[in-house]
């Protein structure tokens, strides 16, 4: 892809990114060398699309026979063979909520990118569950990180652009309001990456509750809190910590009772301190760091969007408070800013709610995890990102759609996404086993995904990789690496 090309796509934040035409189906079998035969679709692409190439006639007529005995013609009957294309449906529409700007942008890095693979390997039709070819838009809508302007974005997605599928994630700030419009104004809903515990109670909701119209393959603080606790145990400390928690709805997910990262720790016998909540954006975090060093915390654990936590760490270290963990589930995901901290990042835990050494299998293209973050690097010349996480609500749409009978029937929809039952890079998941508060699918509604966390270490392709150090609910993960009692390296 040109600079130019990348300038034009990155100009806009609302887009309907299937704007630019694929190679079309007769092109593909021309190109292959394969027009006028049936054409059986790789794995790669799921099965979505069959016999894409369009109708072909084969005409064969056998010339007239002549004997001297008697004047016999023979004619063989003309005979047709047509390879019938799918009859042409509506187009479907996709709804693509993301915080591609502001503070929590880290969590759409790879939206644009996702949504170019699924033009790559899919193309911009498909046929559903109906037996028709229908035209496939992604209108991918900016929140702008803002919870009121994600509210606004859905609702117009549904009232005014007729969305007839919603995808979504990014935090809590934009995926619990889309959920609360989905749910409010009827539209089917899927939504990923946002902790379970803040896509319920954030609502006013319990587990009880039972929605209709919006789903998730969600993680859960419960799984984030035991990866902590089994990595911190691992490396030698006075069992003190300092939370340092923003005010959000995010935070106040992670300060669940019980399970949250106050609770665990103090079931696990450590002390904590929580000073208070900051305000996003606060420029001196002294007050904190005072209360930290006077508690004689050794160990740091928050959970924070945007830059905070960057400005946070240095004046950790201009103030003289140097501890020797650091849990920062989110603060330190962007991989700018993990390199641009230099060696003060190594070190470092973070959880991922996707990694490269996972063994999952993605839908659409049939790369494994690996693959997947290699083509990435290669695409946009920078190190893999967690948030690839995001592209796993692609492949779940296209199987959604892929099995839905009738497009303008919701609850045909519904049905398709109840009876979910795939591989994605995010592990297995599987909406028609029985509901168990205690398993993996912990309402009809919601699905756990898997959680691990990685820590920060010097890297050779890359100036900061970050491989696994622990893993919760992950099918077949093994931890590539156990964690290092690494003092937190704190030079420049």
């Amino acid at each position: 892809m040109s600079e130019e090309q990348k300038e034009s796509r990155q100009g806009s934040g609302e887009d309907d990114l299937l704007g630019r035409k694929p190679v079309s189906r007769r092109e593909f079998l021309k190109l292959a060398g394969v027009a006028g035969a049936a054409v059986g679709v790789g794995a790669g692409l799921g099965g979505l699309v069959a016999a894409c190439g369009g109708a072909e006639e084969t005409t064969t007529t056998a010339g007239p026979t002549t004997t001297a005995a008697a004047s016999t013609t023979t004619t063989a009957a003309s005979t047709t063979t047509v390879t019938a294309a799918p009859e042409m449906g509506r187009e479907i529409k996709v709804g693509v909520i993301s915080p591609l700007t502001g503070i929590i942008a880290v969590f759409a890095v790879a939206d644009r990118w996702g949504i170019d693979m699924v033009k790559e390997f899919v193309g911009d039709e498909l046929v559903l569950g109906d037996g028709k070819l229908h035209k496939v838009s992604w209108l991918l809508r900016d929140t702008q990180s803002d919870d009121n302007r994600a509210s606004q974005v859905t609702s117009d997605l549904i009232l005014n652009e007729k969305a007839d599928l919603l995808i979504v994630g990014g935090a809590p700030t934009t995926a619990v309001p889309a959920a609360v419009q989905a749910e409010t104004l009827g539209c089917p809903l899927l939504g990923t990456n946002c902790p379970w515990q803040a896509w319920v109670f954030g609502r006013g909701l319990t587990l009880e509750t039972r929605e209709k119209w919006v789903f998730g393959t969600l993680f859960g603080i419960e799984q984030g809190t035991a990866a902590m606790i089994q990595v911190l145990d691992k490396i030698p400390t006075n069992k003190k910590a300092g939370l340092f928690l923003g005010n959000t709805i995010d935070t106040d997910a992670w300060l669940a009772p019980e399970i949250g990262m106050d609770s665990m720790l103090q079931k696990a016998g450590y002390e904590y301190i929580l000073p208070s909540k900051f305000n996003l954006g606060t420029e001196d975090f002294s007050d904190l760091i005072s209360a930290y060093k006077k508690f004689g915390c050794e160990i740091n654990c928050g959970s924070n969007p945007g830059k905070d936590f960057p400005n946070f760490w240095t004046q950790c270290a201009q103030q003289g408070y140097k501890p020797k963990a650091c849990v920062e589930m989110i603060g330190l995901s962007a991989t700018e800013d993990q390199i641009a901290m230099g060696k003060s990042a190594f070190g470092i835990i973070q959880i991922f709610t996707w990694h490269a050494d996972w063994p999952y299998v993605d839908p659409i293209t049939g790369m494994n995890c690996r693959e997947l973050a290699d083509r990435y690097e290669a695409d946009l010349g920078k190190p893999w990102d967690q948030f690839i996480t995001g592209y796993m609500r692609s492949g779940w749409a296209l199987d959604v759609l892929k099995r839905t009978k009738d497009l303008d029937d919701k609850e045909s929809i519904l049905e398709a996404i109840r009876t979910a039952k795939m591989d994605t890079i995010l592990g297995p998941v599987d909406f028609t086993q029985t509901p168990d508060p205690a398993g993996q699918l912990i309402t009809p509604n919601i699905y756990k995904s898997a959680v691990a966390l990685g820590q920060h270490r010097k890297g050779t392709k890359w100036p900061v990789e970050t491989p696994m150090v622990a893993v919760v609910d992950a099918p077949g993960v093994t931890e590539a690496d156990l964690v290092q009692p690494v003092v937190i390296d704190w030079g420049a």
